[in-house]
């Protein structure tokens, strides 16, 4: 059997990187354990009266000159510290609320509790400023780079995760076609897996393809974080430039319910709700149905000798995805916050009309997919002394799918035609195939956090996955390359120091270790005598380390500053392949890269009416072994392989203007220089290896979309015809630039592939009654039935049509 070669790590470097990461982390420890760690301080929690935690409730306490104040947590918790020893009057303000006010002692010999449960107060409220941080404007405010989108205000849409997320600066998410198709995702050049996606703070790498952004509807969401550059230790994962966070709606008591139909005969369906009782027992449901024809025209050449382009309808592409989601546990509780156990089931079925290219059309190949997720979560703030924070998730996920290839002899072309080749016994794209994949992963994740008085704050992570797959072909029984493991586990360890001084400044650093292990196999001389198939084991260790600053000059302006060295392990489907349109390869290493950020956030309100927000921000990326598609644009098939050296330059900016409660308007632009800096490429053939001139240096890497930009625009009228009703229209524009799908210096100018410029516009008006208890509204996608392109070429639906139905409890 032959060994896997692997290149030696200069462990001297490796050991000084660590060593001096974990020298400043225990020289700051030891300079925080010199300090005094007093017991003068009030604490406690705000709850109205049936018990439920109060957010962001303003505590005040009077001091002899001026005030000290905070605000409270999301579990209603706050702590106010470093008092003198004497009496104060401590009040705490929320609007809707009556004032409160009480004296406290504060003494050094123990803390002071001073639990408050706020009364109701009802008022007209006429030309008051109310001034309030939301959930995500605290988020925006971390020292990380992270834009945090609410969905409030998006519930009446005819939208999922993914068409949020692609509204946000340094987003773009290109799609093969319709409902259900596979998209990839791309965050400041980066894409792929390369940005992870966690639901609820829990990844969702193997969640199986029906629980993709694609079929999170957003009555499910209350916001979305998105971080860039720079991931903080507690989500816990291997991602390489950024990391996405999808929280869904925690409310106590709620019920909403929608329903959504549209052209090719399009139909969504969700159902969100949850109950908590006084004594603490929860329990959170959500159920999500999607489905489509997405039988929409496209420009293509029919195939079969024909040269001629036509529209023609997709009459193979019915997508199919079913959904449930159900916790029940405890909240609120001495014990826990949280403590839920829950299982996710979920599954689909996808028809597959192309593979990676359109220049082949299929009319039998489908995939199919069913997952079992059962998770545990628990988290406690202050658990046990004032300041410790610690939480758990683990999440045990049972996926079955199928890659269906049956078809003997059989070929499609774009009208529909079946063309039959006699005595093939060839499927449609290569050996006819019904292959299972049974995958099964444990992951878990445990962080924990101390806050040493208002400043300083240390925080520990740890997270694994062991993930393994079998594979079976009914067809194919004897296939070799199925009897070999496809076995991987990887571990992160994390560590991070934070400082805040006031409410001016935060700085934090941090250090990351990864490990994988990964058991496979490897086709060895190929087209060769002695070909072989053999067992393959690939070891990886890598250490990271990074530190996120950011600084208040005004109120209104916020700075920020971040660096990360960051890598990012292999994932399966890119070691192991899909069965179907994606090859195996054993031998990918870790990608790496060094990645800086800088940018500034401007916000300001005018004479209480105008509030103006705009910022930009200017990164760099510096990335090797990074890994990518590899894709020819007349094969459906592709594999995954390092590239050796990339370079990322880029900026984006945002724009965001209010005018009261019945206008708005927000705008992005983003440039992104992807270029191969790789002098060197090393080309493996069968007689041996050997380095090569690399023509693509300096060049833009190809199927990139280097320029684009989005544009809302919507105006609100409350009380419209009648009390408690509210009318909403939006504009949205999207723009991308001309881009090209392969390299650029390839070929002439008549015969590039160039994707070329694209404007898509969208419209959307609702209607809601009784204070948004009962909502409609109507879509048009695409309005003026553009031809848009995606990925390889591939094109978008058309002008599409979609009516919703809401009704909120």
């Amino acid at each position: 059997m032959r060994e896997e070669k692997v290149k030696k790590v200069n462990w001297c470097n490796l050991h000084l990187k660590y060593t001096m990461v974990t020298a400043v982390l225990l020289l700051l420890l030891a300079k925080l354990g010199a300090q005094p760690n007093g017991n003068n301080y009030v604490y406690g929690k705000v709850t109205d009266k049936a018990g439920a935690p109060l957010i962001g409730v303003n505590i005040t306490i009077e001091l002899s000159q001026g005030f000290t104040g905070t605000a409270t947590q999301n579990d209603g918790s706050y702590k106010l510290e470093s008092l003198n020893m004497g009496s104060y009057k401590l009040k705490a303000s929320y609007l809707g609320y009556k004032p409160f006010e009480v004296m406290v002692t504060v003494s050094n010999k123990e803390p002071t509790l001073c639990n408050i449960k706020l009364e109701d107060e009802s008022f007209d409220i006429k030309d008051v400023q109310v001034t309030a941080k939301s959930t995500t404007t605290r988020i925006r405010e971390q020292s990380y780079e992270v834009e945090a989108i609410a969905t409030k205000g998006l519930e009446n849409s005819v939208s999922d995760a993914k068409t949020i997320l692609n509204n946000i600066s340094g987003v773009r998410i290109a799609e093969d076609g319709g409902m259900g198709s596979n998209s990839t995702f791309s965050l400041n050049g980066f894409s792929g897996s390369q940005v992870k996606f966690f639901l609820d703070g829990i990844p969702m790498d193997n969640f199986g393809s029906s629980l993709g952004i694609g079929d999170l509807p957003v009555n499910m969401i209350k916001h979305i974080e998105v971080y860039k550059g720079v991931v903080p230790v507690w989500l816990g994962n291997d991602a390489l430039g950024g990391a996405v966070n999808i929280t869904t709606h925690n409310t106590a008591n709620y019920l909403d319910i929608s329903y959504a139909i549209g052209s090719f005969n399009t139909h969504r369906t969700s159902l969100n709700g949850a109950r908590s009782w006084k004594n603490g027992f929860t329990i959170r449901g959500n159920f999500f149905y999607n489905y489509s024809d997405n039988n929409y025209k496209v420009y293509v050449v029919k195939g079969n000798g024909d040269t001629e382009k036509k529209w023609y309808p997709r009459f193979h592409d019915r997508y199919k995805s079913a959904t449930g989601k159900l916790e029940m546990g405890v909240t609120n509780k001495k014990y826990a916050d949280n403590l839920l156990v829950g299982f996710i089931l979920t599954g689909n079925n996808k028809q597959q009309q192309t593979g990676a290219t359109m220049a082949k059309v299929y009319g039998g190949v489908l995939s199919e997919s069913q997952s079992l997720i059962s998770t545990l979560k628990y988290n406690k703030k202050n658990l046990f002394t004032q300041g410790l924070d610690i939480s758990f998730y683990g999440a045990y996920t049972h996926n079955k799918s199928h890659a269906v290839d049956t078809l003997r002899g059989t070929s499609y072309d774009w009208s529909g035609e079946a063309i039959i080749t006699p005595g093939s016994n060839d499927g449609e794209i290569g050996d006819r195939t019904f292959t299972i994949f049974n995958i099964k992963e444990l992951t878990g994740q445990f962080n924990a956090s101390y806050s040493l008085g208002n400043h300083n704050k240390v925080s520990f992570n740890y997270a694994i996955s062991d993930y393994h797959r079998s594979v079976s072909d009914s067809l194919n029984p004897e296939n070799e390359y199925n009897f070999f493991p496809k076995d991987m586990q990887k571990q992160t360890l994390g560590l991070s120091y934070q400082y805040k001084w006031a409410q001016h400044h935060t700085t934090t650093i941090f250090t990351k270790h990864y490990n994988l292990k990964a058991q496979t196999s490897k086709r060895y001389d190929q087209f060769l005598a002695n070909e072989r198939i053999e067992k393959l084991a690939n070891k990886r260790n890598n250490i990271g380390y990074g530190l996120a600053s950011t600084f208040f000059v005004v109120p209104q302006l916020q700075l920020k500053a971040s660096y990360e060295k960051a890598y990012r392990m292999p994932t399966p489907l890119e070691m192991f392949g899909n069965g179907l349109f994606v090859n195996p390869n054993p031998d990918l290493k870790p990608e790496s890269s060094d990645n800086l950020n800088f940018s500034f956030d401007f916000t300001e309100t005018i004479a209480l009416n105008h509030r103006i927000k705009f910022g930009t921000g200017f990164l760099y990326r510096n990335a090797k072994d990074l890994i990518y598609a590899k894709i020819s644009p007349g094969s459906p098939e592709s594999s995954y392989a390092n590239s050796l050296k990339i370079r990322f330059l880029g900026t984006e900016g945002n724009l965001q203007y209010n005018y009261k409660e019945w206008y708005h308007l927000s705008a992005n632009i983003t440039y992104q220089d992807i270029t191969d800096r790789a002098k060197k490429v090393l080309i493996k053939q069968a007689s041996g290896d050997y380095w090569q001139t690399n023509y693509s240096y300096g060049f833009r890497l190809p199927n990139r979309p280097y320029l684009f930009g989005n544009l809302n625009s919507g105006f609100s009228f409350k009380d419209w015809l009648k009390e408690d009703t509210n009318l909403t229209f939006d504009y949205f524009l999207n723009f991308t630039e001309q881009y090209y799908l392969t390299w650029v210096e390839m070929g002439t100018n008549n015969s590039k592939y160039i994707i070329p410029r694209q404007w898509s516009h969208d419209i959307q008006l609702s209607y809601s009654f009784q204070n948004g208890r009962y909502n409609l509204s109507a879509m048009c996608a695409n309005l003026f039935d553009a031809l848009l392109y995606d990925k390889y070429y591939l094109q978008k639906p058309g002008r599409a049509f979609n009516i919703k139905l809401r009704i909120s409890l």
